[in-house]
This record gives C-alpha cells, sequence and structure tokens, in this order.
C-alpha cells in the first residue's frame, strides 16, 4: 500500500513538472522569435538608412552636377551676349564705312578727272618726247574715267599708271626714231636725257638741234655735238658700255 502510495506521488509530480515546463519553453520560444523578429527588423531598418542615406547622397551630387551645368550654360551664355555686342558693333562699324565709301566714290570721280586734265597739261608744257604715245595714254584715261562699267578702283589704278610712266621719264636717257619736227617725211633719231634735255640728230648727223623749253622751238647744235650725241645713242639702245655723256642744256645767267 505505501508504494503504491509512493509511485502515485511521483506521478503526479512528473506531471506537474511537465505541466510547468511547457510554459516556460514556450516563452522561451516566444521570446527568441521576437528577439529574432526585433533583429531583422532593426537590420531592415539600418538598410532602408542606407538605402536612404545613398539616394541622398546621389541626390546632392546630381543637384551639385546640375548647378554646375547651369553656371556653365550661364557663363557661354555670358561669352555669346559678348560676341552679339561686338557683331553688332562691327555691323554698325560697316555701316558707317560703307556710307563714307560712297562719299569718297563721289568725291573720287572729279578728283581723278583733275588729276588726269593736269597731267595732260604737263605733257603740253613739257618736253615733246613720244608726244602722240603720251597724249594718247591720257585720252585712253579719260575714256576709263567716264566709262560706269569701269570700277572705281581700276579707274585709280590707271591714272595713278599714267603718272608713274610719266615720272619714270625723268630718269636715264633715251634715243629713238621719229619724224623731223619741222621737215615731215624725213626721219631722226631723238635723243632724250631725263627731262634735261631732247634732241635731234639727222641720220647723216649733219643736222643737230635741242629743243627748248622756254620758247617752245628746235634750236641748232654745233658740229663738235655730234659725236656725243652718237655715243648717248649707243649707249641708250645698250649698243655701247654705259659712260659720261653731257647732255646740251641751256646755262642760267
Amino acid at each position: 500500500m505505501l508504494k503504491s502510495s509512493i509511485a502515485k506521488r511521483l506521478l503526479l509530480a512528473g506531471a506537474v513538472g511537465v505541466m510547468m515546463s511547457s510554459p516556460a519553453s514556450a516563452q522561451l520560444e516566444s521570446a527568441l522569435q521576437a528577439a529574432s523578429a526585433s533583429t531583422r527588423a532593426s537590420a531592415a531598418s539600418q538598410q532602408r538608412i542606407s538605402d536612404q542615406d545613398d539616394a541622398a547622397d546621389s541626390a546632392i551630387r546630381e543637384y551639385r552636377a546640375v548647378l554646375q551645368q547651369k553656371d556653365n550654360i550661364g557663363l557661354f551664355v555670358a561669352q555669346q551676349e559678348i560676341f552679339r555686342e561686338s557683331q553688332f558693333s562691327e555691323i554698325a562699324s560697316l555701316k558707317r564705312q560703307l556710307g563714307t565709301v560712297e562719299q569718297i566714290k563721289q568725291g573720287m570721280s572729279p578728283m581723278m578727272l583733275k588729276m588726269a586734265a593736269a597731267l595732260e597739261d604737263s605733257i603740253n608744257e613739257d618736253l615733246p618726247f613720244n608726244l602722240n604715245e603720251r597724249l594718247a595714254r591720257i585720252e585712253d584715261v579719260k575714256k576709263t574715267l567716264v566709262n560706269p562699267d569701269v570700277s572705281p578702283a581700276e579707274q585709280y589704278r590707271r591714272v595713278l599708271n599714267a603718272f608713274k610712266i610719266e615720272v619714270s621719264y625723268g630718269q636715264g636717257i633715251d634715243s629713238y626714231e621719229g619724224a623731223h619736227p619741222t621737215k615731215p617725211g624725213n626721219v631722226v633719231n631723238f635723243i632724250r636725257f631725263g627731262r634735261t634735255s631732247l634732241v635731234y640728230v639727222s641720220k647723216d648727223e649733219a643736222e643737230l638741234a635741242r629743243y627748248d623749253l622756254a620758247s617752245k622751238s628746235w634750236e641748232t647744235l654745233t658740229g663738235g655735238d655730234a659725236i656725243q650725241m652718237r655715243q648717248a645713242i649707243r649707249i641708250a639702245k645698250g649698243e655701247a658700255a654705259p659712260g659720261i655723256v653731257y647732255a646740251p642744256v641751256v646755262v642760267g645767267n
């Protein structure tokens, strides 16, 4: 009887222990699950924070890039504005110059006509060498000046060229054949010493004369000048080496 009672008490104690251990285990499991969930939630929260930080950094970098691009565009626009103002100034300057060009063109025509007339007068008052050729050149210049199809630049070039040719006559000596100035049909040799003296010599060297610019007439030279004139003709034509020759001139008192 006693053993049966003890066994019953032991079974009861075991049952009670089992009954007491089951809730504690459940609580412990629940606590562990809660801790695990909290850890996972904390990790998820940390990840979201990290993601948000990365997104914020990316947004900041993008914002700064946009600001830099805006500044660059602003500098480009300012530079283009400077170019535009410069072009406006250049256009205004060109318009003013065009107006000036028209004024110059209007003034050039009478100026060039005066230049041609002055050159023609100078030829008529000069020694009468190559007279037909020089007067024909002036006539050609005058025709060019009244031709509307010729540009003012070309007209001016023609006038200047005629002046340059006339200036060149004042240098060196020249010899050419031409009609006798007082005996048509006869051919003589003319010798020009720059613009200092003009002489003609007949083919037989029997007749020599110098043009007197003051009296507009020919003055006879002596036979002693024939040798000098012959040498001058040979030098002018390149038939003799350059040398010293004496030009017959009028010496003032």
